[in-house]
């Protein structure tokens, strides 16, 4: 027997180990599974668009509508050229005066005009240190005429000159040049001007002077010269100007450039964003070039993160993993099964990634858009919540899954709050219920307002009218099918690990029995008072807050050791006392057996641990008080001593609330019987009494339980004790007739 109790520990403490091992596994595990299936998402999708542009030919029927199954960004550089040719063309050819060929020009006029002044004759010699050749007979055709005539053509050569000078006098080669570009108009910048503020003019081509159209341009600067001599030879001074002038306007061709790449460099890149769920190819639709380079393209370059983009994703699954399993830990630290629910917790949430990349593949090979409905995120944490018992661990689960989906490619800006929201509306309907019909009544609460839920988030994101349906539709598909493997896999953990969820203590609190059906024919009154112990505990555990369910049933069962000599325990007994003819250390013995008997039969029946639990420790470590000092008595007597620990309990005191509620209930329950007559305040006393004897001795020590929850566990029981008590009025008896 001491072997056992040495190896059970130890057994135990190995166990822990083994679970804590595994759920070190199951961590990097789930962070490894975080980190790849996005990545592996991404490329799947990448690929299926990549395999489907190939399957296309330009003009072929598209057979489906294809859409894009994340969003996309790209630069349209055929768009990108065209904007710059475009910007570029804008840009006017850029011309500028030349100071060489504005002084030369002037130079040679003032020569000219000062040889005719003079009367010199060196216009051989002028002419050839020029370079200039006199085709037309200038000088000639100006000395043939009389005196009045030559001074008023000089003067007008001399005018018109500074005035073709002044205005520019463009090469008629440079301007062909531009008007072949397709340009008419252009920059002209007057660098020989000494103003502050010498910006450039605009000038259309068919205003501008050069050597072929000075005939026509100088008409108006003439004509006053005609009025003056009717014999004034306009043509004379349009040839002489000819002659000695040359282009002083330039065109700066790499001025002009340096403009223009200037300019095109202000023009962005054209960036196309094709959005989520954005119909590429239309079905019955001729495929057109461009769309099959754009699948080619999203497909290529789909699977592209940076090193930097890289760690930034594992550092932020490292911050969500380790907050939620710390959140997750923080929650059961004194719970016995804290390890067996995170590995069912991080296991569920791998399962789920592992389905993510599945319906992913799925979506992806049909050329279908894949909606945050569709993730398969619903399952982990309403497993969870069934399991434990505990909608929060439920909500950790499902913060978990919100942080993993939103690193898929598919998902959106909303899609973080879709997961927690739909999450949030699921575990609040899918409770235990116990009619049938309770659950269709769920399922349809869940789906329509979640779906309502799901439209108001992606109107956020103006949800095109063609992913109204599939999103609602997808909803609907996806609890239903959650709520499918729920009723499949609750049971199953239930069984594979004696979980106590809510249906699991329901089962044993309503259901028959036949550990309860025996104490029942042999033991009538401790049966009873188990019940009623239960619907104490159950009242008190409601009252603060735990596991009400696990309390009732623990109370059920507490006392089932009784069935093997119930004849021993006063609430079977009818006159005689079996306890009268026996000593006060065997009777000790008898009834400190029971717990031990519990135990053995709570096994048997299968039981979970935590209603096993609250069966070993519902006396404690306690004193049976009855029976010592009834020995103390014998003992002084004789002259003899009695050690206190033969007459206590060998259980441990109660180590959770719901223990520690069963114990108070049960002293609570039996005490209250030898009240005569009682009323609220008789049990307000009783009840306190028994509670602060329980405290005194050290018997809450490790029940978790504040000084706040034992006063309203006090309430619970004086309400319970009235009205299980309560009397009717007393009607007076019907008169004779």
């Amino acid at each position: 027997m001491n072997i056992k109790k040495i190896q059970l520990p130890e057994r135990r403490h190995k166990k822990r180990e083994m679970q804590q091992q595994l759920s070190l596994f199951l961590i990097v595990l789930t962070v490894f599974l975080a980190m790849v299936v996005p990545l592996l998402s991404t490329h799947s999708s990448g690929n299926g668009l990549k395999d489907l542009g190939s399957q296309y030919e330009e003009g072929e029927l598209s057979n489906d509508d294809i859409f894009a199954t994340s969003s996309f960004q790209y630069v349209d550089e055929e768009q990108t050229q065209k904007l710059v040719e475009q910007r570029m063309q804008e840009i006017l050819p850029y011309f500028s005066f030349s100071l060489r060929s504005s002084t030369v020009s002037s130079r040679r006029l003032e020569t000219f005009l000062a040889l005719f002044y003079q009367g010199e004759t060196g216009f051989t010699d002028f002419l050839q240190k020029e370079g200039i050749t006199d085709e037309r007979n200038v000088v000639g055709r100006i000395a043939g005429l009389a005196g009045e005539q030559q001074q008023l053509l000089l003067q007008a050569i001399k005018e018109s000159g500074s005035y073709v000078l002044e205005q520019g006098l463009f090469d008629t080669e440079d301007l062909k040049t531009i008007q072949d570009q397709g340009y008419e108009t252009l920059i002209v910048k007057n660098s020989l001007l000494r103003q502050a503020k010498n910006e450039p003019s605009t000038h259309s081509i068919a205003t501008l002077l050069t050597k072929e159209n000075l005939q026509t341009q100088l008409a108006p600067v003439l004509e006053p010269y005609e009025h003056i001599d009717s014999q004034f030879q306009s043509f004379l001074v349009v040839d002489a100007l000819t002659m000695l002038l040359e282009p002083n306007v330039d065109y700066e061709a790499v001025e002009t450039l340096a403009l223009r790449e200037e300019a095109a460099a202000e023009i962005p890149e054209q960036v196309i964003t094709i959005e989520r769920g954005e119909k590429i190819i239309a079905k019955d639709t001729v495929v057109t070039s461009s769309q099959i380079d754009l699948l080619q393209m999203i497909g290529t370059n789909n699977f592209q993160y940076t090193i930097l983009e890289l760690i930034g994703r594992a550092i932020f699954i490292l911050l969500a993993t380790s907050v939620s399993v710390y959140v997750f830990i923080q929650f059961l630290r004194s719970e016995k099964r804290l390890y067996l629910y995170l590995n069912l917790m991080l296991a569920s949430v791998s399962v789920s990634l592992v389905a993510m990349y599945g319906v992913n593949l799925f979506f992806t090979s049909r050329s279908a858009l894949f909606l945050d409905s569709y993730l398969p995120v619903l399952f982990a944490p309403l497993f969870i919540s069934h399991i434990t018992s505990k909608k929060r661990l439920g909500l950790v689960c499902a913060f978990l899954l919100a942080c993993y989906a939103t690193l898929m490619e598919q998902s959106s800006s909303v899609t973080f709050f879709f997961v927690l929201t739909v999450s949030g509306v699921c575990l609040y309907f899918f409770r235990y219920t116990i009619k049938r019909i309770d659950d269709v009544f769920n399922w349809f609460y869940a789906c329509v307002i979640s779906s309502f839920a799901a439209l108001a988030l992606y109107m956020l994101e103006a949800l095109p009218l063609h992913q109204v349906m599939p999103l609602v539709g997808g909803m609907i598909l996806n609890i239903t099918i959650s709520l499918v493997f729920l009723e499949a896999f609750v049971p199953l953990a239930e069984k594979l690990f004696n979980i106590p969820t809510t249906y699991r203590l329901s089962e044993l609190a309503f259901s028959a029995s036949p550990v309860l059906d025996r104490l029942e024919s042999v033991a009538q009154g401790t049966y009873n008072h188990s019940r009623n112990v239960a619907d104490l505990s159950y009242n008190a555990a409601r009252s603060i807050g735990v596991n009400a369910m696990l309390a009732r049933v623990g109370g059920m069962y507490h006392d089932i050791g009784k069935a093997d000599h119930p004849e021993y325990f006063i609430e079977n007994q009818s006159e005689a006392n079996k306890h009268d003819d026996i000593k006060p250390s065997l009777s000790a013995a008898i009834i400190k057996s029971h717990v031990k008997l519990g135990l053995e039969k709570g096994r048997e029946a299968g039981l979970p641990q935590e209603v096993l639990d609250i069966i070993g420790q519902h006396h404690g470590n306690d004193v049976i008080q009855f029976f010592y000092n009834e020995a103390k008595n014998q003992a002084k007597a004789a002259g003899m001593d009695v050690k206190e620990d033969d007459f206590k309990y060998n259980g441990n005191p109660p180590a959770f609330p719901e223990s520690a509620i069963v114990m108070l209930a049960d002293c609570v329950e039996a005490a209250s019987r030898t009240l005569k007559r009682p009323n609220h305040s008789q049990y307000e006393k009783l009840v306190h009494s028994l509670i602060m004897g329980k405290l005194e001795r050290d018997q809450l020590k490790n029940s978790q339980l504040s000084l706040t929850d034992l006063d309203q566990i006090e309430d619970a029981f004086v309400q319970t004790l009235l009205g299980r008590d309560h009397r009717r009025i007393e009607y007076p008896s019907e008169q004779k007739g």
